[in-house]
């Protein structure tokens, strides 16, 4: 029940006048004319007129109150949300060979002109994914057309993932035709070659040869190529279908390429990937199951740790498997989907992989350390995808690290190779500052040094940074970096001291938004918005010394907290407005006689719900027009992009209305772990992990009364249930502990498993058929009654620790089947692996667990009576 509101202006300016003037014979008999025409008359019509006005707004709650309501509840207006999804990249000529660098922010566009970014930078090589095999002691299987085809899934390491499991992927790489390499005059084959062993092998000087210094021996059996002293041979083992490479006459035995005859031709394949390069594999998984994953709290960082242990290996020239460098896995061991990120080893080779005779360079992932309690279910594995996501980048700021020399590179982005460029070092006023007085600071040695290592680290953060001049930027597109010379000073050595402005040619003016008038409050209106709020960076120039420098300020939700020199502002991104402090809280920007001493270095817009395009439409690359350098340079007209899926979680800015019923709902979310039952609510919504049944078990006499022990059941489709890993528990316990009283102690383990089996007579009704009666009890049994997970009469699971009593499979027996007249007799026996297991058959043959025990049930006698 809600508390009554009083309703403050519960009089109207009528009423207020009558008051009034019954108040005027007690304290002015004096005064006798009332009339409207009386200049004390006009004087009460003047007050009541603002009394009634004051008690409007006294009953008025405005916007402003609402967000600092919020604010205290720790409810904020969500910010506008972009749409994200996977785009997968494709050569328009499937036997492109040279790979493209796609880089981050790499602008895309549907049919309706809505941009999306990519994530991260990414190497587009050829699709050479040949074979997708699952090994397990069932035997192996090919799936790659599994794998290809939509709507289908197969199992990495089969339905049970043992240790020893293994996913084999399979590459190989069409570089050129024997035959044809060396005629006369231009030749395709002779281009590829060199290609392949400058990008693929690491050849360089092989580029500067012409096609007259490759030749073949008078056999046809080798390939030479000569630059200089540099000789390299390839030589054709028709016997093993391989070409060795001999450089300098030194064999290579780490490098072989693959010879197939196809339709009378010698085609020569290759390893896939370009040496030391990294490469992404996308793993998409089946998520349709009917328990969800717990999901991710707004800004929650969470570790997730892995049920199962994987290790990736590469099959070498040594031929053995060895540990495959992997950079980063999302996945988490192939739990969920995500990328594989992995440096392309130096020493791939061939094989065939029995029992299929292939040869090809592989890849695989061995399950070291069994414990998935959903085994890996996989609906496609791709090359060239990468995340994307809805926004537009107008201007962004990198920050790198100088290494005090005067030619110096670092990587860039879509923007930063398209776009202009501005170099910012960092200065340190302060630091040099207290230097230069350190002679006079002797008897404060202590003090002083105290001192500078403050400002040093308050400058690291919150700095000055200078325009550099003097340099010349120089973008490679295929390499994806900046190289800057200094001409005459160089920046000096430090880390996180030189910083990459870049924009686009049309957001140069737009970048400035005016100077400080000095005065308290000021604001300033964005050219562009909806502003995505974290993007924003500000920056204000300042007179320091002699020199003019630039400051970045600091992005705060309100005044608030601001002391006065804090160089905060505040962003309206719905109206496109930066609001600064008023001295009392937040500084206000420093004076200047330049007109652009306030400007913006960051800043990405989106469309929010907009973004959420359906599949397929994201199917162009955005290149805008830019006189500093090729646009074409991601090669338009040679890839293809397309989403496979549509895109999601796009979101316009939250309103003040949705903000209130948030704020309602997440009272009423359990946020603090009492009873049992906000333990096993709590549990359920562990982040990651599909969590079937949980119970929190209140602690027994004989242990101490404020430990709680969570059972945890995690989803499983095998029909003997799985146990949690020891990671699955884990990540159950680190999501509870926050969220326990301080003086409670928290125990997460496993449920114990009992195996029920029935036996039991039955007669059967006429007109039914005796066998297929059995053979139906006997699977209601098992996946309607004596289940963990959907049994006992209300189909959500056996109850924890709930006795099995004959008179109740009696009862399930016949209710389950029509055809059953009677249960003649009935018999209960059970089975445990587990000695700790607390399991009694009474005598009447009713058996009895233990409160944190379930059981299952896996074949069962039942037979019928001969009529």
């Amino acid at each position: 029940m809600t508390l009554p509101l009083p309703r403050l202006d519960d009089k109207t300016f009528a009423q207020l006048m009558e008051d009034a003037r019954k108040l005027i014979p007690r304290y002015a008999p004096e005064w006798t004319d009332h009339n409207t025409h009386d200049p004390g008359i006009t004087f009460l019509e003047l007050f009541a007129w603002l009394t009634e006005l004051q008690r409007y707004y006294l009953d008025q709650v405005r916007d402003e109150n609402y967000l600092k309501f919020l604010k205290l509840v720790g409810i904020r207006l969500k910010d506008i949300a972009s749409a994200t999804t996977d785009v997968k990249f494709s050569f328009t000529d499937r036997r492109e060979l040279v790979p493209i660098l796609i880089p981050q922010r790499t602008k895309l566009t549907t049919n309706e002109q809505v941009i999306f970014e990519t994530d991260t930078s990414l190497l587009m090589v050829p699709d050479s994914l040949q074979k997708v095999i699952s090994s397990c002691k069932s035997g192996r299987q090919d799936n790659r057309q599994a794998s290809d085809q939509l709507g289908l899934s197969f199992y990495a390491f089969g339905e049970n993932a043992e240790a020893g499991s293994c996913l084999y992927l399979g590459f190989k790489l069409y570089v050129f035709d024997w035959d044809n390499v060396c005629s006369i005059g231009f030749n395709i084959d002779s281009e590829r070659l060199k290609q392949f062993l400058e990008i693929y092998l690491g050849f360089n000087w092989v580029k500067n040869i012409d096609n007259e210094a490759i030749y073949k021996n008078d056999a046809g059996t080798q390939i030479i190529l000569n630059y200089g002293e540099q000789r390299l041979t390839l030589e054709l083992d028709e016997i093993n279908n391989q070409v060795k490479l001999t450089f300098n006459e030194a064999v290579i035995d780490e490098i072989y390429l693959i010879v197939v005859n196809e339709n009378n031709r010698r085609r020569i394949y290759g390893q896939p990937f370009p040496i030391d390069k990294s490469i992404a594999l996308t793993f998409n998984l089946f998520e349709d199951y009917p328990v969800k994953r717990g999901e991710y709290a707004e800004e929650e960082l969470v570790k997730i740790i892995p049920s199962a242990t994987l290790a990736w290996e590469y099959w070498g020239s040594d031929r053995l498997w060895k540990k495959l460098d992997v950079n980063c896995d999302e996945t988490l061991n192939l739990s969920q989907s995500g990328r594989l990120w992995f440096t392309v080893p130096q020493d791939l080779s061939v094989r065939n992989l029995f029992p299929f005779t292939e040869q090809l360079f592989w890849l695989r992932a061995v399950v070291k350390e069994a414990g998935y309690e959903l085994p890996p279910k996989i609906n496609n594995i791709l090359l060239n995808t990468i995340s994307a996501t809805e926004k537009d980048t107008l201007s962004e700021v990198t920050i790198h690290s100088s290494h005090h020399q005067h030619v110096q590179s670092f990587p860039a982005s879509y923007l930063a190779l398209i776009g202009e460029n501005i170099i910012q070092v960092k200065q340190f006023a302060l630091t040099l500052t207290l230097l230069f007085f350190n002679s006079r600071l002797e008897l404060l040695q202590t003090i002083f040094w105290l001192a500078v290592v403050l400002s040093y680290e308050s400058e690291m953060q919150h700095g000055y940074w200078k325009d550099w001049q003097n340099y010349r930027l120089e973008k490679n597109h295929v390499t994806g970096t900046i190289t800057v010379t200094f001409r005459r000073k160089i920046p000096p050595k430090g880390k996180n001291n030189i910083r990459l402005i870049s924009y686009l040619e049309e957001f140069d003016e737009q970048r400035f938004l005016g100077r400080s008038n000095g005065l308290p409050s000021q604001s300033f209106s964005l050219k562009h918005f909806v502003i995505v709020s974290e993007s924003l960076k500000i920056q204000i120039k300042q007179q320091i010394e002699k020199d003019y420098l630039w400051k970045d300020w600091i992005q705060v939700k309100d005044f608030d907290a601001s002391d006065p020199e804090d160089p905060h502002y505040v962003l309206d991104a719905e109206n496109g407005k930066i609001y600064f402090g008023d001295g009392i809280n937040g500084d206000i920007p420093p004076v200047l006689d330049d007109e652009y001493s306030i400007c913006v270095v960051s800043c990405q817009t989106s469309d929010g719900e907009k973004g959420n395009v359906e599949a397929k439409t994201i199917n162009q690359i955005f290149n805008p027009v830019s006189t500093l350098v090729n646009t074409e340079f991601i090669c338009p007209t040679k890839l293809t992009v397309e989403n496979q899926r549509a895109a999601s979680g796009g979101a316009p800015l939250e309103t003040l209305e949705k903000a209130k019923l948030r704020a309602r709902k997440s009272l009423k979310q359990i946020n603090k772990a009492v009873t049992s039952e906000d333990f096993e609510l709590l549990a359920l919504s562990t982040p990651g992990l599909r969590i079937a049944r949980i119970k929190a078990i209140a602690p027994p006499a004989t242990e101490a009364k404020n430990l709680v022990k969570v059972v945890v059941v995690p989803y499983s489709e095998t029909p003997i249930p799985a146990k949690p890993s020891s990671g699955f528990l884990q990540n159950v316990y680190q999501h509870l502990e926050p969220h326990r009283l301080i003086t409670t102690k928290l125990e997460v383990i496993p449920p114990s498993y009992v195996e029920v089996k029935v036996k039991a007579l039955l007669r059967i009704r006429s007109g039914f058929n005796p066998d297929e009666v059995c053979q139906q009890v006997n699977q209601s049994l098992i996946e309607r009654f004596l289940h963990p997970l959907h049994g006992g009469f209300n189909s959500k699971g056996w109850q924890f620790g709930r006795a099995v009593y004959k008179s109740e499979v009696y009862k399930a027996i016949e209710d389950f089947n029509k055809g059953v007249d009677c249960v003649k007799t009935l018999d209960l026996s059970f089975q445990t692996t587990d000695k700790d297991t607390d399991v009694t058959l009474d005598r009447q043959g009713n058996i009895h667990i233990s409160v944190h025990t379930l059981i299952y049930s896996k074949k069962h006698e039942i037979s019928y009576e001969n009529q």
